[in-house]
């Protein structure tokens, strides 16, 4: 009974513990949850007294006693959200960049034209002769008509080289009227700066850069108009532009490229090969499209045509395999293409001409070339060949040379007896090319005074000289060269002074002897006159440099020699004897061969020195890639201080022994 009663008390203690639960929890939901904002800031538990809503920290301090909230999520953001944020990231960070780049560009510029600029006092007189016009506001202004231009932009040589339409019509000029006349890419009718100053930037810049060199109204121009050229050609590289004209701008800098201190920092077979390809990803070397304009079509062909000369020469100066095909369709079939309209330029002949005289050379390089089938290895074969292709280019002058008449007939062009001597150059030079590498393998007993790979090869020689001291020269046109002309008439010089060396000594009589002597002074003393060479970097003067290097180095010190005078200049007599002599420090054409892999140190070349029993033992490398690997081996070329000009005048030109100038008491010989 009493057991009972004991769970009856139990089970309403329980009851009334139940009961008792919601207002307990009622009371705790009413305490605030958490410490309040100043008991948290001191880490501590806030203690309430019961019926006090503040605690008793807050209450002590005055303070009220609010629990410290809890910040409130921001709602994830949407994907198209993040996709207009990293968008609007991406161009601020390309406006970034882009600013940078401006200032970088910025900063280049102005260290241009600091070590160029011109005095403030001309600057002001050329805007006063323009009424105070920007160089950039008169060019819109003269260049406007049939362009759009609200929204263009003048190239930046115009702005900081202050090229006036003055300025821009005389580089023009010079271009078309001179340095075109050696080489015709651009069609004047064309490539007028009107267009090409909106259509082809990059080609405009070139043009102007390059006839800057020889702008004498403006003699400094050369060395800042350079410099844009240089830059557009690294743009175009950057950002992949494509287009003729660009690969025409490419070609104009491989052909025409900036003096250098050391030939090997030379980098025109680089531009060389971003034209060639550039043209083949344009396929240029295939026929026009038919939607192509005539004179549009005209100026695609001229290009790869221009292209496949450039690209044989360089392989014949260096002995490397060429980048273009020798079946090349447009070449083979080139010799009526200056006559299939009525656009074509009168000089396209002389073009086509060239065409069919490097192909030739070619074909014969690859019957002597190892690597062909059933290729002429033996020394007689290859002397033979060399004579059979030196007919064959003399027979493809006279072939070209009545077409030049008949040329001439149809469309009178001016200066085309000048293109026909340019024309013969270049046959002489590729005969010589093909004789020497005969004269090479010609065996020694085979080698006499008589032999005809011999007589020829000293005829091709002179017969080069000749012309351009007595057709070239005396025009005025032979500063505006292409530095491959300079090339061959070195070659054909150095040829001829190699063969006094003791193991040649005989094959040449004394009256020959003088006769060359005479005649590789006069082209030593024509190379670096102020006619023909710009300035000390200037490429013939470079190639003088190395002639009268050489001639000291095989003891050759020539009496008077009468130089023929251009028609502006009255005849003059020159004597070398008063030059220096070779420094120690340079080393002669290599004796032996020189092998691709580059990996000779020079060490070899040294050791053969001027022992004569060791000149008449080793044979004498007259190929042209060892001529050109001897020239790319000369030590660099001092610099010359800025105030001192430029002047061959310092060599007296009486019959008084010739004044050395500085930069030639250092040059090493070949």
């Amino acid at each position: 009974m009493s057991r009972m009663s004991s769970e009856d008390d139990s089970m309403d203690a329980a009851g009334e513990q139940d009961y008792q639960s919601p207002r307990s929890r009622s009371t705790q939901k009413s305490k605030p949850s958490g410490a309040c904002v100043d008991c948290k800031s001191v880490k501590v538990r806030c203690e309430f007294v019961s019926g006090e809503k503040k605690c008793r920290r807050c209450q002590m301090k005055n303070l009220p006693c609010h629990p410290r909230e809890r910040k409130k999520r921001k709602p994830a953001e949407t994907h198209e959200q993040l996709q207009e944020r990293s968008h609007e990231q991406d161009l601020h960070i390309q406006n970034l960049l882009l600013q940078y780049d401006q200032r970088r560009a910025e900063q280049k510029v102005h260290q241009w034209v600091s070590k160029v600029s011109p005095s403030a006092d001309d600057i002001l007189q050329r805007r006063q002769m323009h009424k105070g016009k920007s160089p950039e506001f008169a060019a819109v202004s003269y260049y406007s008509f049939g362009f759009a231009t609200d929204q263009m932009v003048p190239p930046p040589i115009i702005r900081h080289c202050s090229l006036y339409p003055e300025d821009i019509e005389q580089l023009f000029s010079i271009y078309f009227n001179c340095v075109n006349s050696y080489f015709s890419l651009l069609d004047p009718d064309y490539h007028t700066p009107q267009k090409l100053i909106w259509t082809s930037p990059f080609l405009f810049t070139v043009i102007c850069a390059v006839a800057s060199r020889y702008y004498t109204a403006r003699p400094n121009l050369y060395t800042l108009a350079i410099e844009f050229a240089r830059d557009c050609a690294g743009k175009g590289l950057v950002e992949g532009v494509r287009s003729v004209e660009v690969c025409q701008a490419y070609l104009i800098m491989a052909l025409y490229p900036e003096p250098k201190k050391k030939w090997a920092e030379d980098r025109s077979w680089l531009l060389m090969g971003v034209a060639i390809r550039m043209a083949i990803e344009l396929e240029l070397n295939q026929l026009p499209p038919s939607s192509c304009e005539e004179r549009e079509a005209l100026n695609r062909t001229r290009t790869w045509l221009i292209c496949f000369c450039a690209d044989g020469s360089h392989a014949i100066q260096f002995g490397k395999m060429p980048m273009i095909r020798l079946d090349d369709y447009l070449a083979r079939n080139s010799q009526n293409w200056y006559k299939s309209s009525v656009l074509n330029m009168p000089s396209d002949v002389y073009l086509c001409a060239y065409v069919q005289l490097l192909i030739h050379v070619a074909k014969w390089r690859v019957g002597i070339s190892p690597s062909s089938p059933g290729h002429e290895d033996e020394p007689r074969d290859i002397v033979e060949s060399a004579l059979s292709t030196e007919e064959a280019l003399s027979r493809e002058l006279d072939i070209w040379a009545e077409k030049f008449t008949e040329a001439s007939l149809f469309r009178p062009l001016p200066m085309s007896g000048f293109k026909i001597d340019t024309v013969q150059m270049t046959t002489i030079y590729l005969r010589l090319v093909v004789l020497t590498a005969g004269f090479q393998k010609t065996k020694a007993d085979d080698l006499k005074p008589d032999s005809e790979i011999l007589l020829k090869s000293i005829d091709a020689a002179r017969s080069l000289i000749q012309l351009t001291l007595e057709r070239l020269y005396p025009t005025g046109y032979l500063r505006y060269a292409m530095q491959t002309n300079f090339v061959y008439i070195t070659f054909a010089a150095a040829f001829l002074i190699n063969l006094f060396r003791p193991r040649y000594s005989t094959l040449i009589n004394d009256g020959l002897r003088r006769e060359i002597v005479q005649l590789v002074s006069r082209l030593v003393m024509v190379l670096g006159s102020p006619d023909v060479a710009l300035d000390p970097k200037h490429t013939p003067a470079l190639y003088s440099r190395f002639l009268s290097s050489l001639m000291v180095h095989h003891g050759l010190l020539p009496g008077n020699a009468e130089l023929p005078g251009p028609r502006y200049m009255g005849g003059m007599n020159v004597n070398l004897a008063g030059r220096h002599s070779t420094p120690s420090n340079g080393f002669p054409w290599p004796d032996v061969p020189i092998s691709d892999s580059g990996s000779d140190d020079g060490s070899s070349l040294r050791s053969v020195g001027s022992d004569s029993r060791t000149q008449r033992s080793i044979p004498l490398d007259f190929s042209l890639p060892n001529f050109m690997k001897a020239i790319a081996d000369q030590p660099p070329v001092e610099e010359i201080e800025s105030t001192e000009p430029w002047h061959f005048s310092k060599f007296d030109m009486s019959s008084e022994p010739l004044q050395s100038h500085p930069w030639t008491e250092d040059m090493a010989s070949w």
